[in-house]
């Protein structure tokens, strides 16, 4: 068996890891993040808010949404699984 002729970098030294650059490079990642995480929080208010007033018009709305939901998914899995055999 061959070996791979792999090129690795050498471990980044404490000066490099705490450059100005790295240090920006770090901010950004975490706003990202941060930026992330809330927009995923936006997401499921206005879901919850959409659900409650189709609620409040259409009672059992959401029930009924998550029924459907729940069968499209397993018969998405059935398929997948089918065209796997």
């Amino acid at each position: 068996m061959s070996k791979l002729n792999v090129d690795v970098s050498p471990d980044p030294t404490f000066a490099e890891l705490n450059s100005p650059a790295s240090v920006e490079m770090k901010e950004l990642i975490a706003k990202l993040q941060q930026s992330n995480d809330l927009l995923y929080k936006m997401i499921n208010l206005e879901t919850w808010a959409l659900s409650e007033t189709m609620d409040y018009f259409l009672p059992g709305f959401w029930s009924r949404f998550l029924e459907n939901r729940r069968t499209a998914l397993q018969q998405l899995i059935d398929k997948k699984r089918s065209e796997k055999s």
